[in-house]
């Protein structure tokens, strides 16, 4: 048993004491919420407003292109942002120093 102990005790210290966390796509709020709620019951909106079946397969694909490119474009200015925000600290610091 002791030799378990020491091992446990070797392992334990070499971890870090929080397991970093990595921002999800959530970080963009309600509205990418929205927008992904809205992309995944536009096909039984579609399904029970559109009779045709070719029509309605083709509003299907582009209420899924639509929303997939505004959440990525959503992400996009989300992380510009950050970043932008990123570099005014960075010159502000560099300004003081």
């Amino acid at each position: 048993m002791p030799y378990a102990s020491r091992f446990t005790a070797a392992s334990k210290a070499a971890q870090p004491l929080k397991q970093a966390f990595h921002k999800p796509h959530t970080s963009i709020g309600a509205a990418g919420h929205w927008i992904k709620t809205a992309g995944i019951l536009a096909p039984f909106v579609i399904g029970e407003l559109v009779q045709d079946a070719d029509k309605r397969w083709r509003y299907i694909r582009m209420a899924a292109v639509a929303t997939a490119l505004l959440s990525e474009g959503m992400y996009t200015h989300h992380i510009r942002k950050e970043r932008e925000e990123a570099r005014e600290r960075e010159r502000e610091c560099h300004a003081l120093g």
